[in-house]
């Protein structure tokens, strides 16, 4: 991975990581297990079990959200430059270039900051899920 790729993916799953940033045994063990599960000469008889800890995914959530904060303020940090070049330069084609130049990026994070936004209820819609699926078969079974 490169080294933005795994900064994101720390930021995605800080359950992965210890606290030097290092990935877990266990987060290792999880990747060793995916990619013999998605061979198509995995060793074993399968009849593993699938677990989902919804705490992991209220904190990518969070994760997911605080990204979503950085998105739209440091996203927008170029607006205010960008406005004045195509206003100073109004006349020039360099300012109209820049002018659709900003209206594109600012499509472009209001596109991204929503897909983030939906993500993140996602994350938490699922965690809610998988709690009350928990609740409720516990409750079926009279524990």
């Amino acid at each position: 991975m490169t080294d933005r790729a795994t900064e994101f993916d720390r930021m995605m799953n800080p359950w992965a990581y210890d606290a030097n940033g290092n990935l877990t045994a266990k987060a290792q063990h999880q990747e060793t297990a995916r990619t013999r599960l998605n061979s198509s000469n995995a060793p074993g008889d399968g009849g593993g079990t699938v677990g989902v800890d919804p705490a992991a995914l209220d904190a990518a959530a969070g994760s997911s959200d605080e990204i979503h904060g950085r998105v739209n303020g440091d996203g927008r940090a170029a607006d205010d430059e960008t406005s004045k070049v195509s206003t100073s330069l109004a006349n020039w084609s360099t300012g109209k270039a820049a002018a659709q130049t900003a209206s594109t990026w600012d499509q472009q994070i209001a596109a991204l900051n929503s897909t983030i936004g939906e993500i993140t209820q996602a994350l938490r819609q699922s965690a809610t899920n998988y709690r009350n699926n928990d609740t409720a078969v516990k409750h079926d079974m009279g524990a």
